[in-house]
């Protein structure tokens, strides 16, 4: 059975491309002009006005070092709506706030829901989703204030707050107890969202912060106070009048729901009928499709045969775990098509019939690593092969190579744990050997073939081994390799 070469034996050129690092870099540090007036505001800005303020005029560049948490952030929160809300009855939805009888009108205020879902009385009831880097007793007053402030726009009175804590150091995610929040003044809230819409607005108009209320955390290093151009210190605090008057409690039964949506959202084909899709990132780990593609019990009275950590339910927490990383790898995308338009695309390939997704920069394949290692990368072959290199991602690029009919492609490497803007970004452009190209070609035409015919037979064994650094945390090692993981004979 023929399977990917290994790292060492495919790369024939590698060239570090830093003007592609560096058009990528300021694309993610921009800054936007200030705005004249605000046509519209939105509800985000109206948590903090005093903080919106400078962060609509005197933007302070960063460099990408202190922006990764924000770019991992924002693009873990997109990822966290697909794994945790997706299957809610509305997603993304947007929202403007309109005039009410007898009640302030909330007209130029618009909202982008995470999700929502429909109450029982038909009313729409909010779910936001926020990502934290510390564990706190109580939920943020900001958090509680913003979806207060989403609930006021759908006129209900409550919905819920999903937290998830985002280790900064390994940039692994967990998923905190989901709250249910109840408002019980609405009246109360809109009229905050008025008097907070209409002192932002005037500041940014009349250029001139001094009506607006000081930031909670006006003396805990905020970089526009330390900067100097922001004197809060002088003014009154924000008053979180939202968030004292929410009651929250824990709810378990949420919890429950999402992590069912997450496991019906991943499960594989329960029987074989169903031929298994496999993914590009499958052909390197063929083995595992098959344990995850195996028919399972579907008999009358019988039990379904239970799924091993890391399949179904886990296998979703796993997921969840990464959303700061794929988030990160989601930013980073999102800048490699919007630095060059019209040249990055995104186009499908056959694979024995069926299309994959193929993301392309100039014709030539290109990837994005997050390397969670504590040094740059050199850019020689043997360094990018090596163990502390990419060499999985190098075998990816190698089979989206073969599969476009190109000799090589790029990869974008970001690398989590260095402090240095420098050697935050790297890019290199690779060139294959034209031996692994025409081995990736024959793999990728051969091996859904073989893992059908090894779902047919029931015997994994032909197919090729999975590399060995992932046998350690596979849920499928003690079935797949029991000559390792059998104690020493004595």
């Amino acid at each position: 059975m023929t399977s990917l070469p290994p790292a060492s034996q495919i790369l024939r050129r590698v060239e570090a491309n830093i003007t592609a690092a560096t058009r990528v870099g300021e694309y993610l540090t921009r800054i936007k002009p200030p705005p004249e007036t605000l046509q519209q505001v939105s509800v985000t800005r109206l948590v903090n006005p005093g903080r919106a303020y400078y962060d609509l005029v005197s933007p302070l560049p960063e460099g990408l070092a202190a922006q990764q948490k924000r770019l991992a952030g924002t693009g873990a929160h997109d990822v966290l709506e697909d794994l945790l809300a997706r299957g809610v009855e509305y997603t993304e939805l947007w929202l403007h706030g309109e005039d009410a009888d007898g009640e302030p009108a909330l007209d130029r205020i618009t909202a982008r829901l995470d999700a929502c879902e429909r109450l029982p009385d038909g009313k729409l009831s909010p779910t936001e989703i926020k990502n934290v880097g510390t564990v706190r007793p109580r939920p943020s007053e900001e958090h509680l204030e913003q979806l207060g402030m989403y609930c006021a726009l759908l006129g209900v009175g409550e919905g819920h707050l999903l937290t998830v804590h985002r280790d900064d150091l390994s940039g692994k995610s967990t998923l905190l107890p989901p709250l249910k929040v109840l408002y019980p003044d609405l009246p109360g809230v809109r009229r905050t969202m008025a008097e907070r819409r209409d002192l932002l607005t005037e500041a940014v108009r009349d250029r001139d912060p001094s009506r607006l209320p000081a930031c909670p955390w006006a003396f805990a290093g905020c970089k526009y106070r330390v900067a100097g151009i922001c004197d809060c210190p002088s003014r009154a605090r924000l008053e979180a009048t939202i968030a004292r008057r929410a009651e929250w409690t824990e709810d378990p039964a949420y919890l429950d729901l999402l992590r069912q949506r997450a496991q019906d959202r991943g499960a594989y084909p329960s029987s074989g009928a169903e031929r298994p899709h496999l993914t590009l990132s499958g052909f390197l780990t063929p083995r595992k499709s098959y344990f995850r593609s195996r028919p399972r019990s579907e008999e009358p009275g019988t039990e379904a045969e239970p799924s091993p950590e890391g399949e179904g339910g886990p296998r979703s927490e796993e997921r969840l775990s990464r959303a700061n990383v794929h988030g990160l790898e989601r930013q980073i995308h999102s800048a490699v098509f919007h630095t060059h338009p019209g040249r990055a695309t995104r186009e499908q390939v056959a694979v024995d019939g069926s299309p994959r997704s193929i993301a392309l920069l100039d014709g030539k394949p290109f990837l994005v690593r997050i390397r969670m290692v504590r040094r740059a990368l050199s850019g020689t072959p043997r360094d990018l092969a090596g163990d502390f290199g990419v060499p999985e991602d190098l075998r990816q690029l190698l089979l989206r190579a073969a599969l476009q009919g190109v000799p090589g492609g790029r990869m974008y490497v970001w690398n989590w744990k260095l402090p240095e803007d420098a050697m935050k970004l790297q890019v290199f452009d690779v060139e294959f050997l034209p031996q692994a190209l025409a081995e990736a070609r024959e793999c990728a035409l051969s091996l859904p073939g073989a893992l059908d015919d090894a779902l047919r037979r029931g015997d994994f064994r032909p197919l090729p081994l999975c590399p060995r650094w992932m046998c350690p945390s596979c849920p499928y090692r003690e079935e797949c390799r029991p000559d390792e993981t059998a104690p020493p004979p004595q």
